[in-house]
């Protein structure tokens, strides 16, 4: 193990050790959430995300720990292991704000807030977000919204990510920012236990548009990447952009959170960040005969 690898590891050791100490304190507390913490992929000059924030300032503790650049697409990267050391920058966003901005991706906001920044007084909840476009069924294995709401979840901290709204729609930013807050301060979202989170998508209309708020499961694998010849016959050259895949099309469930989505509705899907198939582990522990046997030294 190399020496930035231990230091990440001692990272996480210092979060899971500072949580044990805290957060029991903050779940009693009557008031919930006390603190919160606010990231996003998008950026911390991000409209949607300062809204956001000035929309939880009244009510909570308010900190954002945000990229300086948009990191769309980035999941849960981390540059600790490449960089070593992250620039951080304060923002003034506002009144009971307290925001900085880190040269890095979404989950190093994260760990960098809770390690660093929030260390003894860490956030009863993570928001992720607002984020412009919605992550509908394959996009939480890419998305940087998805990613910093996963890793708050997996180190232990109820988290909800966002995404879908269009900050063009005359209200939309106030109308969500407000729906976030009171879904924030729901007995539904206080009671996550690790690695619980939820991902959320605002359909991209009017707010009076909306149809209300649906559970869902995800549609799964919608769209693949576009891929054209290059000048040499043996490489293949990225195209921008998705095509959908149309043999899929009639085949998304009715209640799958891309056709809910579609139809109107705000979409929540609970996910969980420990991917254990607790079901085959269980059946494989101690069946190691099943597997090939390593070949022996000679």
């Amino acid at each position: 193990m190399n020496d930035k690898a231990l230091i990440f590891l001692k990272i996480l050791l210092a979060i899971v050790l500072i949580f044990s100490n805290t957060v029991s304190a903050h779940e009693n507390s009557d008031i919930w959430p006390r603190t919160v913490l606010i990231t996003n992929d998008n950026g911390i000059d991000d409209i949607k995300l300062i809204e956001l924030a000035r929309a939880f300032a009244p009510v909570a503790q308010t900190y954002v720990v945000a990229p300086l650049e948009d990191r769309s697409g980035s999941t849960h990267m981390l540059s600790f292991n490449s960089k070593g050391k992250l620039e951080v920058k304060s923002f003034s966003l506002g009144e009971g704000i307290r925001a900085f901005g880190v040269d890095g991706y979404p989950a190093d906001c994260v760990i960098l807030a809770l390690a660093g920044i929030m260390r003894g007084n860490p956030p009863d909840i993570i928001i992720s977000g607002i984020n412009g476009g919605p992550n509908l069924g394959q996009d939480w294995i890419w998305s940087g919204t998805i990613g910093a709401a996963r890793i708050g979840a997996y180190l232990g901290l109820p988290a909800i990510a966002v995404s879908g709204l269009d900050d063009d729609i005359p209200g939309a930013i106030k109308a969500a920012t407000q729906w976030v807050v009171q879904l924030a301060k729901s007995d539904i979202v206080r009671e996550l236990k690790p690695p619980q989170y939820l991902t959320v998508s605002i359909p991209r209309v009017s707010s009076n548009e909306i149809k209300g708020v649906r559970v869902a499961e995800r549609a799964g694998l919608l769209a693949r990447g576009v891929f054209d010849k290059t000048s040499n016959k043996d490489s293949l050259a990225h195209q921008e952009g998705w095509e959908f895949k149309a043999e899929t099309a009639n085949l998304i469930p009715p209640t799958s959170d891309v056709a809910l989505y579609n139809s109107g509705y705000i979409v929540i899907v609970p996910m969980k960040a420990d991917e254990h198939d607790y079901e085959l582990l269980s059946r494989l522990k101690g069946s190691s005969e099943i597997f090939p046997d390593w070949p022996s030294k000679k």
